[in-house]
Formats: C-alpha cells, structure tokens, sequence
C-alpha cells in the first residue's frame, strides 16, 4: 500500500535518527499506522483517494516533526528514571490534542514514537451547562499517572440511540485513579446556577481520571470530555492487545486477574507498560 509505505519511510528516516534500538520498531510502528489509522479510514471512505484525503488533512492538523519529538523526548526522559524495562507508554499534549504511543528501549535508554492519534479531553467552559447534581467538567490535569485499574465497558448507549459514552462493549476503561484537578463553580452559595460566566470562579476539586473509548458526533481532537482522556475504539483496541497499560496484570504471558476478561489478541509481552504522561503543552 503506497500511503502505509510512505508513513513507514518517515518513521524509519525519524529513528535513523535515533540511537539504534534492539527493538523492532519500525514494525511496531507500522502496525500501529495499519490498525489505527489506516483500516478505520478503508473502512469509512472504501476508496483511496478519499483516504488519501482524509490522511492529507490530517497531516495537516498535526504531525510528529523531529523538533517536536526532540522536545517531547526532552519530556519523557525526566521520567525515565521510573522505566526499570523496555515498555509502552503514552505522551498525552493538552494543547495539541493529540496522543503519542512510545517505546522505551530499556538497552539502548532511548524513547521512539510509536504513532499518535487525536483525543478529547477535559473542557471546563462546558461546566456552564450542568445541571445541580451532574458530573462537572474538569481541566485534564498535567502529571504523571500510573494505572490503578480499570474494566471493560458495557457497551451502554444513550438515549439518542449512538452515543457510547465508554465505547463500545467490552472496550477497556483504563482508570488512573482520583487526582487532583480544577473546574469553574457556576453555582452560589443558595445552590442556584449562576448564569454570569464572569461571576464564576475557578475551584480546585478531585476527579476520577480514565483514559477510554468514546463513540459520539463530538469531534477527537478537541476539549469535550468531563476530564477523562477520550480516544478511538481503533486506539483502545490497540492499547489492549499491545498490554500498554496491562504490566501489573501479566506474568509473562500469564494474565493473572481472576475476573476481568484479558485481550482478545495480546502480543508485545515483553513490552507490557503501566505510565501516562499528561503535558499542558510540548
């Protein structure tokens, strides 16, 4: 395929960059492209040039320049210290939208890119619109998470009959645990909504923060969530099978958890990570 050649050159000219790694990860990364990106957009267009579109504009939003990987690397190494083995690991930039998948190379002690998708996360503004006794919408904090735990989605659906707020069913929610975070407080002391924006202030207040699937006509790629970290059914599929987050739950090849439903296609299990790294801006 010419598009996935054309991607696949890119990375290898990115990381002929980079210090060599024992590690395959050109392959890594083109099954990253191929099942991510590629496959979803055949899926929905069905014709080449119209996914040729769709990629052009997507470059157009936003692509891995070595500049900027050289600062998200800058990044990733002040967190190094935490990588005891070669692992998965996600980059997340607030001000971009954008998520990266990366590797550490435990061997050669150097970071590449996997690949990267949009996301969605957190939009105070839209706090103006919940109702007493709603969840709040809350900035997605900046830090440093490890898993806590998580579960598979039920696949539940609103009542306009498509929106899947977890994704579809058995899609895993990978839960970071409560932290803390900021919202506006648009109600007085009378629990009445205050309906001047200028008259709402700005509180510290704690939120349960998850990365997960999200399946509605909202947009990846802009702030829209409560504060979670909202992605692709395409993307959790391949956090999933590729253990990204599932270090704690694996001994070897073993899942080890006694109730919750392991990858359908597990692979990369030497690779198994547990980090999310949340910046304001790269």
């Amino acid at each position: 395929m010419r598009i996935f050649f054309r991607l696949s050159i890119f990375f290898i000219l990115l990381s002929s960059l980079l210090q060599a790694s024992s590690l395959n990860v050109v392959k890594i990364q083109n099954d990253f492209y191929y099942s991510v990106i590629i496959k979803p957009l055949y899926a929905k267009y069905h014709k080449k040039s119209l996914v040729d579109k769709a990629l052009k504009q997507r470059r157009n939003k936003f692509r891995i320049y070595n500049s900027y990987w050289k600062r998200a690397k800058k990044e990733l190494f002040k967190k190094s210290k935490h990588l005891t083995s070669s692992q998965f690991l996600t980059l997340v930039d607030l001000s971009k939208q954008v998520i990266l998948v990366v590797l550490w190379d435990n061997e050669a002690k150097n970071f590449y890119p996997v690949g990267y998708d949009f996301v969605s996360t957190g939009n105070i503004n839209r706090e103006k619109d919940v109702k007493r006794g709603e969840d709040h919408y809350f900035k997605t904090p900046a830090g440093f998470f490890n898993i806590k735990s998580g579960w598979r989605s039920d696949g539940k659906v609103y009542s306009d009959n498509f929106t899947k707020p977890y994704g579809k069913k058995d899609s895993y929610v990978f839960y970071f645990g409560e932290q803390k975070g900021i919202r506006y407080n648009t109600f007085d002391k009378n629990k009445t909504k205050i309906k001047d924006p200028k008259k709402w202030q700005l509180i510290s207040d704690k939120l349960k923060l998850a990365m997960h699937a999200h399946i509605s006509t909202a947009p990846l790629g802009t702030p829209q969530s409560h504060g979670c970290v909202r992605i692709s059914s395409e993307l959790n599929a391949y956090l999933d099978n590729n253990l990204v987050f599932f270090k704690h739950l694996y001994d070897g090849k073993k899942w080890t958890h006694s109730y919750k439903k392991p990858p359908i296609k597990p692979k990369n299990y030497e690779l198994a990570g547990e980090y999310m790294l949340v910046l304001n801006k790269i």
